[in-house]
């Protein structure tokens, strides 16, 4: 499996798995055998192409929580915190991003609940007995892996398109400038893209512009499409 900071928060969960499974997942994934995604509200849509057939199977593979009402609070996040952005600009997971998304539990990073949910919710048309079979677990790899080197990608598990986010982040980012001409700042240098580039110990001393803390995601009682 690709290794790297977001990958490897989800080996726990992964390591739950049946290690057979996984190891032919990652197979399906590395070849490219995930392809038509869409996104259908609820959930993943995908079609896993069987190694060495023509078979093909249809899989559905639901958001770990509901977070579209609290796509703006993501962007204010983001306002606030020109490095993430900066680090999600340049491919990178920014440790610190990171670290605040695991320390309130939102759930782009998995939590001991993300096994248990994707195993009661995840849909296959293989044969398989264990809802995560190979193919179910071959699309969750190849939005793993999308997401760690495009780190704002890991908020699609949750209902959060990217360019919806990013265009709430400028509205956020216009409001923050608004506030900070408003208030007579003149401290605060301008950064490339119009961004302000606050140092995070100032964000840390000015309650105004520290990130909100965790968010409640929306929790249904779905059931398996």
């Amino acid at each position: 499996m690709k290794r790297g900071p977001y990958a490897s928060r989800w080996e726990p969960v992964l390591a739950e798995v049946d290690p057979s499974h996984l190891r032919a997942a990652t197979r399906l994934a590395m070849s490219g055998a995930v392809r038509a995604r869409v996104w259908d509200g609820d959930g993943w849509r995908a079609v896993v192409e069987r190694s060495g057939t023509r078979r093909a199977f249809d899989v559905w593979l639901p958001k770990l929580a509901d977070y579209a009402g609290h796509a703006r609070d993501v962007a204010r996040w983001l306002a606030m915190r020109p490095d993430w952005l900066a680090a999600h600009y340049a491919g990178e997971w920014d440790e610190s991003f990171l670290e605040f998304l695991s320390a309130h539990q939102v759930e782009v990073v998995p939590m001991r609940e993300t096994a248990v949910r994707l195993r009661a919710l995840s849909t296959c048309t293989c044969e398989e007995t264990d809802p995560l079979c190979p193919h179910v677990l071959a699309v969750l790899l190849a939005f793993i892996w999308e997401a760690e080197g495009n780190p704002l990608a890991a908020f699609r598990m949750v209902g959060i398109e990217v360019e919806q986010l990013l265009d709430l982040v400028q509205e956020e980012t216009a409001v923050l400038a608004g506030a900070a001409g408003a208030s007579g700042r003149t401290d605060v240098p301008e950064a490339s893209g119009g961004l302000w580039a606050w140092s995070p110990e100032e964000w840390c001393e000015d309650a105004a512009v520290r990130p909100l803390g965790r968010i409640r995601p929306v929790v249904r009682s779905e059931i398996r499409p």
